[in-house]
């Protein structure tokens, strides 16, 4: 009795032996009381009515190990056998998914000695739920051992016999490699799929499977041709390179389409039942992000398209991330921020309403990172993206954990969040990300945190984004090659602030007319406020030794930027009024109004202090120290300069304050 608990298990009861030895529990029960008494067992529950204990466990590892050994090797393999035999016999069809592993793993020990066709059908559909099973638990080295076995089991006219058992085994096994980062394995199965499979619709699984492996080593325009493809099989025609006449009318039909509707109905569409349209819109969820970084034309397209069949065919599992892009759109490119914020609000009620984790993931990470900041505080976002992130590596969607894992830090550091945790907060979210393979995001959070170490006065060069993590002389060529627009941005940006903070006005300047034309992306919208913000200070603190017309173009470029802020801070004034300030203040300077000057510092000042944003608060003081110290007046200079010291320390910019 105890090598059949010790085959069982560490720990086994009395309704498990029963069934593997068919004998009743009250004669199991007395076979064991010698065990008991020896201390080779531990009983782990009480007497019940029956006066039997139930639950028993091994007394050490060895004693089990022993127990095992007694049975001879040639034997092992048919007691394994017939324990999973009897357990999935005499296992209710209600209790099976709950002992699932259990009967599979005694299965799969006995196979060689299986043979009858129909038995290891059956044990390969048993392999399949439990790989199934492993990977919603994120044990996908697990999974994936499941669904080979599975695949082992089937002949060589399984694709005729068992087409959907041998398709679903496949595709499991390609998405379990891709999980663990075993891209030859998961190269060899796509393969199969793809000579195989009856139909487009039966291959999406596998063709995914390549686009998450390209987006993972940041090959991005491999990922989209690939999905533009899948998606012209699918009956779904994009232009690789959309002009501006497709993306005109792509906004045009889709406009057309909602105004037939209230925004506020589309949560009661019907279920989209179509299996192709499913397809093509799950295809454009998954390419959507290489997009947004390769050609911000093709992204506002595959958010328009995806919107308009869900319109017309009704709601998918994806449309809730289809609303929060379409909502970017607007904010972004149309500069609807209103109407885009109802089309976030809308997708989050939707996920909410299908209970989709995956689903949830994406239209949150969409949402709170490219459209809350429009009419919310920015450090609102940051838990939202924490949730993003962590319901992306629980379904197993990288790509969105990845891009979440980076959102939460660009938010931490954009809020003026202390940059010692920070720093703490870069290395693990760096960490993460590596361990999910996500190129394109790594390199996007080693900009931020390079930035944060040479604020921390931990570089040779604070201007420059070359140290410990990062070297932008390495990475911008290679950003410029794979065309990750959102790389490019991060870095332009980052190293125009740090030049301006660091007194290298020129070169701030400088660095801001090659970035230009990356601003004009509609991608590029996230970033603006900052860099519009950064920029205008750099050309207002160069104007009063400008040239005539350099003073005519720089203010113009000033007033420009300023008319977007304004526009942005009627709708946030928390993240961005603020700003408006600071440069209307500078503007004042440079122009000879110093009272107004003055009075436009202190509401700077206020409005960064109110709202939290302590870099701004210390960039207003020492601005403001420094218009004090010019027009001669220095104590106010000295206690302006002091609040900026202050402020600094407190953010935490070491290099700053020296």
């Amino acid at each position: 009795m105890l090598c059949l608990a010790a085959c069982v298990g560490a720990e086994f009861d009395l309704e498990t032996l029963a069934i593997v030895c068919e004998k009743s529990p009250k004669a199991i029960f007395q076979d064991l009381l010698e065990a008991i008494q020896a201390g080779l067992i531990q009983p782990l529950s009480d007497l019940d009515e029956d006066l039997l204990v139930q639950e028993y466990k091994f007394s050490h590892d060895r004693v089990q190990q022993a127990a095992y050994a007694l049975i001879d090797e040639s034997c092992k393999q048919v007691v394994h056998l017939q324990i999973g035999r009897n357990l999935l016999e005499k296992t209710s069809p209600e209790q099976r998914s709950e002992r699932l592993f259990e009967i599979i793993d005694h299965l799969n020990q006995g196979l060689k000695l299986v043979t009858a066709r129909s038995e290891r059908t059956e044990i390969a559909r048993l392999n399949l739920m439990a790989g199934q099973k492993a990977k919603t638990a994120t044990a996908y080295e697990a999974a994936f051992k499941y669904f080979t076995t599975g695949l082992k089991l089937l002949n060589a006219e399984s694709w005729l016999s068992e087409y959907d058992l041998t398709l679903a085994l496949y595709s499991e096994a390609a998405e379990a490699a891709y999980l663990q980062g075993c891209f030859d394995e998961m190269e060899q199965l796509v393969e199969v799929v793809l000579d195989r499979a009856k139909t487009v619709v039966d291959k999406v699984q596998v063709y995914d499977n390549s686009i998450q492996r390209y987006l993972s080593q940041g090959n991005l325009k491999e990922a989209l041709k690939i999905g533009l493809e899948v998606l012209k099989l699918l009956g779904v025609i994009l232009p690789e390179n959309p002009s501006e006449l497709d993306v005109r009318g792509g906004l045009e039909s889709t406009a057309a389409l909602l105004a037939q509707r209230e925004i506020e109905d589309l949560i009661n569409l019907p279920k989209m039942t179509a299996p192709e349209l499913l397809a093509a819109i799950y295809i454009m969820t998954n390419i959507g992000g290489a997009a947004y970084m390769v050609s911000p034309a093709l992204m506002i397209l595959i958010a328009c398209k995806m919107v308009s069949l869900s319109i017309e065919y009704g709601n998918a599992t994806w449309s809730p991330h289809s609303y929060a892009a379409y909502g970017l759109v607007l904010c972004g490119f149309v500069q609807n921020i209103e109407l885009g914020y109802k089309f976030g609000k809308l997708a989050l009620s939707l996920a909410e309403r299908l209970n989709t984790k995956k689903g949830k993931a994406r239209a949150l990470q969409v949402f709170t990172y490219h459209v809350m900041q429009w009419k919310v505080h920015l450090k609102e976002t940051i838990p939202l993206l924490v949730e993003a992130y962590q319901e992306g590596v629980e379904t197993g969607d990288f790509e969105i954990a990845g891009y979440a894992a980076y959102n939460v830090c660009h938010h931490s550091f954009f809020v003026g969040e202390s940059l010692t945790q920070l720093e703490q907060k870069m290395a693990t979210y760096s960490k993460v990300v590596d361990r999910i393979r996500r190129e394109s995001p790594s390199t996007w959070i080693a900009i931020v945190w390079q930035t944060i170490l040479n604020l921390l006065d931990r570089s040779l060069n604070p201007s420059r984004l070359v140290g410990r993590v990062f070297n932008e002389e390495e990475a911008l060529p290679h950003a410029i090659a794979v065309k990750d627009g959102i790389a490019i941005q991060i870095l332009y940006l980052h190293k125009v602030m740090l030049c301006y903070l660091f007194g290298e006005h020129h070169q701030a300047v400088q660095t801001a007319v090659l970035a230009r034309k990356h601003f004009e992306e509609v991608t590029a919208i996230k970033f603006l406020p900052v860099f519009c913000f950064y920029h205008s200070l750099a050309l207002l603190s160069l104007l009063l030794d400008a040239s005539n017309s350099e003073k005519v173009a720089w203010l113009n470029c000033v007033n420009t930027n300023q008319e977007k802020m304004q526009k942005w801070a009627e709708h946030a004034p928390m993240n961005y009024l603020h700003k408006f300030h600071l440069v209307e203040a500078e503007k004042a300077r440079v122009s000879g109004q110093f009272f107004e000057a003055e009075e436009l510092y202190e509401r700077a000042i206020a409005g960064a202090a109110e709202n939290e944003y302590i870099q701004e608060e210390a960039l207003a003081y020492e601005l403001a120290a420094k218009h004090y110290l010019a027009r001669g007046r220095e104590k106010f200079a000295q206690i302006y300069m002091k609040e900026a010291h202050y402020c600094y320390e407190r953010w935490g910019a070491m290099a700053k304050v020296k």
